[in-house]
């Protein structure tokens, strides 16, 4: 039976019960998200188990939903189930046993997918003057890199080494004290160069960013950047720290390795790639 029917079955359902409009309109949309969402996996909507309804939330929670939006569409999901039980639809309803989420429970790192880092990056423009060659390099090393703030505004020129089609930064002490040595592809060398060849003069001052009047970048300009370029490009929960959590789950996902993890985001342990693994 195709899905388009079970939702037309649901929404008359949802009419019977006396719900208002609003509502019913929501209830359809949160389970065709839902449905969307199976697809995904390769699931039809009434094969759903617990433990997809379960990981359906978790993924809500990656692209930055708030608690009472995914309560919502959990409550939208057990209704559905329900209503497919009593139609005889479903066995039971998967999202009985899926418990509510607290309002201080804490969120998930927020990972970028592929499609919403290219969305990011095109959120800055193609200008060719310093300002947007210098915020395209910097999300761009960002994404491949996963550096702190902080540790991207201390940045020299001298820790950038741009090679043929490669390179690598030089983050923190030379490696013989405890810094590390990160590996950037071809896109953000391309755009490192574009930004230094148009960088502001800055007499007296090495680092890499500056800004127009020559001056080092502080973190909360970096911070506003990012957020500015995730709202242009309509993507939620974004900040600077979702850059970072997106490189260290490609990195995990990549080499299943938190010790790798760890030592390139700098970590002393591997007590906080766990957060990752979800």
């Amino acid at each position: 039976m195709a899905e388009g029917h079970f939702l037309a079955c649901f929404e008359e359902y949802l009419v019977s019960l006396g719900m208002a409009p609003a509502t019913i309109a929501n209830y359809l949309v949160d389970i065709r998200d839902l449905s969307s969402w199976l697809g995904g996996q390769g699931l039809p909507l009434l094969n759903a188990d617990t433990n997809h309804i379960r990981h359906y939330c978790q993924a809500l929670r990656r692209q930055g939903r708030s608690v009472s939006t995914i309560n919502r569409r959990l409550q939208a999901v057990r209704k559905f189930y329900d209503f497919a039980v009593q139609a005889g639809f479903s066995p039971y309803n998967p999202a009985r046993e899926v418990e509510r989420l607290s309002e201080h429970s804490a969120a998930p790192p927020r990972v970028l997918t592929a499609d919403e880092a290219g969305e990011l990056l095109r959120a800055v423009g193609d200008g060719m003057d310093s300002l947007a060659r210098r915020d395209r390099a910097i999300l761009l090393l960002l994404l491949e890199t996963g550096l702190r703030p902080s540790e991207l505004v201390d940045l020299r020129v001298e820790d950038v080494v741009l090679q043929a089609g490669s390179g690598y930064v030089l983050v923190g002490q030379d490696m013989e004290s405890g810094g590390r040595c990160l590996p950037i592809g071809s896109e953000a060398c391309a755009a490192l160069r574009a930004c230094m060849r148009v960088r502001a003069p800055a007499f007296g001052v090495d680092h890499l960013f500056v800004s127009r009047l020559g001056q080092p970048l502080s973190v909360r300009s970096v911070q506003r950047l990012v957020s500015d370029c995730a709202q242009a490009a309509g993507l939620e929960g974004v900040s600077v720290h979702s850059l970072r959590h997106t490189f260290a789950h490609d990195v995990l996902e990549e080499t299943q390795d938190p010790s790798e993890v760890a030592r390139a985001l700098g970590l002393r342990d591997i007590a906080g790639v766990r957060r990752y693994r979800e």
